[in-house]
Formats: C-alpha cells, sequence, structure tokens
C-alpha cells in the first residue's frame, strides 16, 4: 500500500509527487530543473541535483520545511496535542494566566443606611500567574550524501524524509507527552487536582463507575470553587472537558462508556476522551535526560535535576496505579513555543561536513511547559483521600531579631489529598510568616519562643508545629 502524503491541499502518494511537490516549492529547483514525468523514472533528476551543490542544499532545506511543518505522515504523535498546544508567542512575550472571581453581592436595604457608600472603589478578586519560558532544546540527527543519493536510487523519497524528520519529530512529541504526563502526576501527587474518591470500586460494576465519573463532571459545568487550587468559583462546560483514561480502565469500560449520555457517539467521544499509557507508567531515563544538569561542556551530571523535576518514586506510581482517570479543563495545560522561525514551532539548522559527506540536522523548541492554577480538575481515585499528620522542619530553631528563617511542612497523606497548609505565627508576637514558609522577626520582638503552627488545608484538625526562640 502506498503511503500517504498530505502537503497542504495536496495529497502526494508517491516519490515523484512528492519530487514534483519539493520542486515546485523551491524556487532555485522550480527555475532549472523540470518537472518529473509520470511513470517515468526520478533516477536522472536525483544525479542533477546531487551532482550541483545549491540544488541540493535547496533540496535538503526543502524536504526539513515539509517534513515538520507541511507533510503529515504516518509517525507517532502526542495523543494530548488537541488540548495540551495552546499555540505560538512573539519573541518577548510572556504567558500572564489572569482571571476574576464573580463580583460580591450586597444587601440593598442595609446600604441605603449608607448612601455615600456608592462612590467607594470596589476591587474585584483577580488572580494572575506567570507562565515561563522553561523548555529550551535541540533535536540533532545526522544524514549523509549516500543516503541521500540512495532515496533518489531507490525512488524513495520517503525514506529520505523518515531519516530527517522523524527521529527530529517523533522525539519532540513523544518528549512533550512524556512531560505533560509528567506535570499531571506531579500536580495529582500535590493534592492541586481534587480528588473523587471512588468507594469500594473493585465491586462496583461497570455502569456504578462511569455514574460517579458523569457526577463529577456533572457538577463541574456548575460555577464552584472546589475543583482548582485558586478556589475560585469556576464552571467547566462539557465541551471543554477532556478525559484521561488509562488504556487498561478503557478497555474494561468502553462498552459501557461508549453507551452513556456523557460521551455521546464514538465521534463525538474521540474529541473528548484522550488515552494513557498508565498514570504510574514514566520513560524515566527520559525524562531524567530531559530535565537533566549539565556541566559546562553538556555533559548530564548524575542525579542532578533542573529546579521543579523530581524522578516519580516508587511509593508514588503506587498510588498513581489507583486512579482510573482524569478530568480536566481544556486550559489546563499551558504549552506554548516560541515563534524562532516562521515556518512553524520549530528551527531547523543544519551543517555540512565535507569532510565525512555528511550533514547534521538540528531541529530548535523553545517554549513554555507549564499547568494551570485556575482551571478545574478532578482524579478518580479507588484510595480515600485523608490527611494522617503535618511535620513542620525544622521543629526547633535559634533566631536573632531582625532575621528570618525559611520553614517546610511535610503532611501525610492518602489519596491524593492536598498537601498545601496555612502558616500562622503565636498570637501578639512581633513576627510573620508568609505563604511559602518564610519567617521573619522584627527587630524589637522580645527575646523569647514563639510557636509557628503549620494547619493541613485539607483537614484542619491536622497540625504541625515549630518552636523558634528569639535570640537578642
Amino acid at each position: 500500500m502506498a503511503t500517504k502524503v498530505t502537503a497542504k491541499n495536496v495529497q502526494v502518494k508517491s516519490s515523484p509527487e512528492l519530487l514534483s511537490y519539493i520542486i515546485n516549492e523551491t524556487p532555485i529547483l522550480r527555475e532549472n530543473i523540470d518537472l518529473p514525468v509520470q511513470g517515468e523514472s526520478i533516477k536522472p533528476i536525483g544525479k542533477i541535483i546531487m551532482g550541483n551543490v545549491a540544488y541540493k542544499n535547496a533540496f535538503l532545506n526543502t524536504v526539513n520545511l515539509i517534513g515538520l511543518t507541511v507533510i503529515t505522515r504516518n509517525h507517532w504523535e502526542n495523543p494530548w496535542k488537541i488540548f495540551t498546544d495552546k499555540g505560538k508567542l512573539s519573541y518577548g512575550m510572556q504567558v500572564r494566566e489572569i482571571i476574576a472571581d464573580i463580583a460580591n453581592v450586597y444587601d440593598y436595604n442595609e446600604m441605603l443606611k449608607n448612601e455615600a457608600d456608592f462612590i467607594k472603589t470596589e476591587v474585584p478578586n483577580i488572580l494572575s500567574y506567570l507562565h515561563e519560558v522553561n523548555y529550551q532544546k535541540f533535536y540533532k540527527t545526522t544524514t549523509s550524501d549516500e543516503q541521500m543519493a540512495m532515496a533518489f536510487e531507490q525512488e524513495d523519497l520517503f525514506y529520505l524524509i523518515d531519516i530527517i524528520v522523524n527521529s527530529l519529530y517523533e522525539g519532540y512529541e513523544y518528549d512533550m507527552y512524556q512531560a505533560n504526563k509528567y506535570m499531571l502526576a506531579r500536580r495529582i501527587l500535590s493534592g492541586t487536582v481534587t480528588p473523587s474518591y471512588i468507594e469500594n470500586a473493585d465491586t462496583l460494576d461497570d455502569r456504578d463507575i462511569v455514574s460517579i465519573i458523569k457526577g463529577v463532571a456533572n457538577d463541574m459545568t456548575f460555577r464552584s470553587p472546589n475543583y482548582n487550587p485558586a478556589g475560585i468559583r469556576k464552571a467547566t462546560a462539557f465541551d471543554d472537558q477532556f478525559v484521561l483514561i488509562s488504556t487498561k480502565f478503557d478497555a474494561r469500560f468502553r462498552t459501557n462508556v461508549l453507551a452513556t449520555s456523557y460521551f455521546r457517539d464514538d465521534a463525538d467521544m474521540r474529541g473528548h476522551l484522550a488515552l494513557v499509557d498508565g498514570f504510574d507508567k514514566f520513560d524515566e531515563d527520559r525524562l531524567n535526560l530531559l530535565f537533566a544538569k549539565r556541566d559546562e561542556n553538556g555533559e548530564v551530571i548524575p542525579n542532578e535535576y533542573v529546579a521543579g523535576y523530581e524522578p516519580i518514586t516508587p511509593a508514588e506510581k503506587t498510588k498513581l496505579a489507583k486512579i482510573y482517570c482524569v478530568v480536566l479543563g481544556r486550559d489546563f495545560f499551558q504549552d506554548y513555543y516560541y515563534g524562532i522561525d516562521n515556518t512553524g514551532n520549530t528551527k531547523q539548522t543544519e551543517f555540512y561536513n565535507p569532510q565525512t559527506l555528511k550533514r547534521n540536522h538540528f531541529m530548535h523548541i523553545w517554549g513554555v511547559l507549564s499547568t494551570s492554577p485556575f482551571e478545574n480538575a478532578s482524579v478518580f481515585t479507588s484510595e480515600e483521600p485523608t490527611v494522617t499528620g503535618v511535620t513542620v522542619s525544622p521543629a526547633n530553631a535559634t533566631v536573632s531579631k531582625g532575621q528570618s528563617i525559611q520553614l517546610s511542612a511535610i503532611v501525610a497523606s492518602t489519596g491524593f489529598a492536598n498537601q498545601a497548609v496555612t502558616w500562622s505565627v503565636q498570637a501578639g508576637k512581633k513576627a510573620t510568616i508568609d505563604a511559602s514558609g518564610l519567617l521573619k522577626i522584627a527587630s524589637d520582638a522580645t527575646a523569647e519562643a514563639i510557636t509557628i503552627t503549620a494547619t493541613s488545608v485539607f483537614d484542619n484538625t491536622k497540625t504541625g508545629t515549630a518552636t523558634i526562640t528569639i535570640a537578642e
């Protein structure tokens, strides 16, 4: 069966058709080389192109272009791209998410008592979050004049495109999928994706489990502060909901899921459902390489990673294995790319070594990989979410007046309960603590011991304390 290639609105099914397209798209080739005749060999044209450096470079440049931005091959693509890819950023642009909660409400009769109140400014509850450029990578592969000549000799230009393009482009697609799955896992493990507990999941039948999922999905279409970590009263319409289902879950429940009105028909379901090859499965070697720290020579520093990345532990995988599915809003993922090349979301460069007759092809990707703290999401698990305790570190410390100390809280939990805490300082003491746990002692504070408390956001009956002695 011939390989089908889509080039813009043209379907290219053979190497002669592909060569005709390349020649037409390349001015220097279009002006100097005749198009291949239907039914005739492309070998003579290949010899002309290979025998002229300018023609050869122009040909390869066009192959890079059409392979990455025009031709749609039968290669593997990131199955989540439909809802993770948010588009292109221009140079200097930043991704700043801004969201406003609903307006405050007042009682008319009560406000009649204060007729001048109308002139007061009402400051809306507006939250913002800055997503920074954090992904600057490149992919590299090598081709030779011999491979290019072989493609013409065998009359298989698709072979050449696959060598140049697939290892680069599919590497990028694969890494985006792995990175997004990792970011989702970290959000779930931190408790910032609302857990929905499926009690006695092992004893429920298929339709009961689907009903629980559908019930939460229904609730998410109403304004509620319960499905995003910012506590914004937000609603997510069905058309903006995406359901991530593990391959095993899908195989077991597919018939009943298709039979529910939530997913309607098969065609519509494909627009809202994406498979996951296991929420607990990661290509750890690839992720560790992707986010590894490197020395000045570009060599990987063993067991050191960029800020924000920590390998998933075996205990965390055990928790993630209990996930049935995740329902999230369209804007949960905030993946943007910088338009460093007008042809698309990548920049292609190459270097030819005349000694080895080999050419190195590079594909650069700059962009933003992030998730939204304002978008609704819920994870369905068979483990009940609970917080069992809070521990503050350090538990005891001495801090001088006018100085500060960073405290941290470890929350012991099950079932993806929120790991966040609120901090408080013993009343009447000249000290403050921010949301991150940074304690500042006033310069005029009294030399004494004070108590700092971390309270679980998920369960305010669970607290941890630290005793800080203020020194002169």
